[in-house]
């Protein structure tokens, strides 16, 4: 879901040297969402905290590196608001199911 975002293009995979320059200099921690997408199926993210802090993480670096009238930046924010409320009223949605199931 997060993936097919209308703004997801600049986070789809890592970013290379060419398409920002000096970017590993800002940004000690990459992170993408292919390489997301790769720590969940490998097990490395187990829980939705875990989740959460590497998107992110992924977000914070697309505004750490791009400066605020870059579009970029505001894809970041833009994303990252509405990808917080998504996972918000999934995770309301996640804890009324566990409700139902205990109650069974």
């Amino acid at each position: 879901m997060i993936a097919s975002h209308r703004f997801s293009s600049p986070f789809l995979k890592p970013v290379s040297e060419r398409q920002a320059p000096g970017y590993k200099d800002v940004v000690k921690r990459p992170m993408d969402l292919t390489s997301l997408k790769r720590n969940l199926s490998k097990g490395r993210i187990r829980t939705m905290a875990q989740f959460q802090r590497d998107l992110m993480l992924m977000f914070q670096n697309a505004v750490m590196y791009n400066d605020s009238d870059h579009h970029v930046y505001h894809m970041a924010v833009e994303m990252q608001r509405e990808v917080l409320e998504q996972i918000q009223v999934l995770s309301v949605w996640l804890d009324k199911r566990r409700d139902l199931n205990s109650m069974e």
